[in-house]
């Protein structure tokens, strides 16, 4: 013979007594529920401005530079006749209007990629610190990017520049 467990009682959960939602009688409306208020946070979310003026500094830095390298490139133009392959130049032999544009050319140059360097650098900065605080993440990831790969966009308008100067 074998005994068989008697059948569990049914579940039931209990009651939690909350004054504020007791049973109401019959035709009274019940009260409504608390509306949703979010946690307040010690960090509140700031605006975007930090990571919108570091995509605008870098964008000039860019801009400004690449202007400044295609001027540059234009003035080596004096220079090209003067270039052969494989031989060196004398600089005291060269006339003087080429001597002065080589000077131009060099110190143009140097501005050229001081001014992105400089304002790159500001750009990178507050792009990372925007991006970290979360106020503007978009455009200060914009900006580290744009700091980054503007070096090679000034360094083509460089040689664009010597590209149209020579071809006039």
């Amino acid at each position: 013979m074998s005994t068989t467990p008697p059948p569990p009682e049914p579940y039931q959960q209990p009651v939690a007594r909350n004054d504020a939602y007791r049973a109401t009688p019959a035709g009274v409306p019940a009260p409504a529920a608390p509306a949703y208020v979010p946690p307040a946070s010690a960090n509140p979310k700031g605006g975007n401005k930090l990571g919108l003026g570091a995509f605008v500094v870098s964008l000039v830095g860019v801009v400004g530079g690449s202007i400044i390298a295609l001027i540059a490139g234009m003035q080596s133009a004096a220079l090209a006749p003067y270039a052969d392959a494989g031989q060196r130049v004398d600089p005291n032999a060269l006339p003087p209007e080429v001597q002065q544009a080589a000077a131009l050319f060099g110190i143009l140059t140097i501005v050229a990629f001081a001014v992105y360097a400089v304002l790159g650098l500001w750009g990178f900065v507050q792009g990372i610190v925007a991006a970290i605080k979360s106020r503007g993440r978009g455009w200060g990831i914009g900006a580290v990017v744009l700091s980054v790969l503007g070096g090679i966009v000034v360094g083509i308008a460089l040689a664009a520049g010597a590209a149209i100067g020579v071809s006039t």
